[in-house]
């Protein structure tokens, strides 16, 4: 199916499928085409993202106090609200994606119930198209 999603749609649906991605099954076929398919549509918005966290976050520090090379933000520090006015507009970009659906039927019985809800963006009743 295709669909268009805005970014931050798309991350929250990365997020999702993580969990199946082990799944040696159809489940985890699918997620993993999609997964694949939304990190791609992805690529600038994380690079984006990736070069914002580097404007307005800290480096990360070891038990010693000594920097290390990588860099945070976290939701406390006085840059957050910064960094999220400037992705905002970013957050709102829509891509026209083509995500693979799985009937209903494929994962009844094979995932829990929470796991269900967080993927029903692709699950259809009847046969996948």
């Amino acid at each position: 199916m295709k669909k268009t999603l805005k970014n931050a749609v798309m991350v929250d649906m990365l997020m999702q499928l993580k969990p199946l991605l082990s799944h040696r099954d159809k489940i985890g076929y699918a997620a993993a085409r999609n997964h694949r398919r939304l990190a791609e549509c992805l690529t600038e918005y994380e690079r984006f993202r990736n070069s914002l966290i580097e404007k307005y976050g800290e480096r990360e520090k070891d038990e010693n106090g000594n920097e290390l090379p990588s860099i945070s933000l976290s939701s406390t520090s006085p840059n957050f609200k910064m960094f999220l006015s400037e992705l905002a507009p970013y957050n709102e970009m829509e891509h026209e994606v083509e995500l693979m659906e799985l009937p209903y039927s494929e994962v009844i019985g094979n995932l829990s119930g929470e796991e269900i809800l967080a993927i029903d963006w692709m699950l259809v009743d009847g046969e996948a198209t």
